[in-house]
């Protein structure tokens, strides 16, 4: 489960994002990039840019991109802000979860880097496992002499009264 830190100025997107988000990942939000709590233990960042320009907030796109995390930088304008980190994927309006989620696993796992230690597959290091030898296959077991079978019992109830 990776932490994200989501710098959203709207409270009803930031409300999208959280359902589009969880529970694949721990969120906390920010409403500008001021007010990011300590970073040394987030994951990634997604800024909405545009939201945060309509609210009056400042974008400083040095600073963000000084951090040195995997950013998500979502904005409407075709003059964006664009980076040369690896780790920096843009995305315009409007925002559709797949698309989300697709920008936010390639920033967290870029291409061409190898994965840590603890996440690599084990096969090249494990030996391989013997094939075991066919076994034939057992007969079912006797049914037991003292195994009770259950009825089910079904009340039939006369709907007409009686007239006697």
């Amino acid at each position: 489960m990776s932490r994200l830190l989501v710098i959203e100025a709207d409270p009803m997107l930031r409300y999208g994002l959280a359902a589009a988000l969880t529970p694949e990942h721990l969120i906390y939000f920010a409403a500008s990039p001021a007010e990011a709590p300590d970073l040394k233990d987030i994951d990634a960042v997604i800024v909405d840019a545009a939201m945060l320009r309509q609210a009056g907030a400042s974008v400083d796109v040095n600073a963000v991109e000084g951090w040195q995390l995997p950013t998500v930088w979502v904005d409407d304008s075709d003059a964006a802000a664009a980076s040369k980190r690896r780790q920096w994927v843009m995305l315009s309006l409007p925002l559709v979860r797949e698309q989300l989620l697709k920008a936010l696993f390639e920033c967290l796992n870029p291409p061409g880097v190898a994965a840590p230690a603890a996440k690599r597959s084990e096969s090249a290091a494990a030996p391989k496992p013997r094939a075991k030898k066919a076994q034939p296959a057992e007969a079912p077991p006797a049914p037991d002499a003292n195994v009770i079978e259950l009825i089910d019992l079904v009340e039939v109830a006369d709907d007409e009264p009686d007239n006697g």
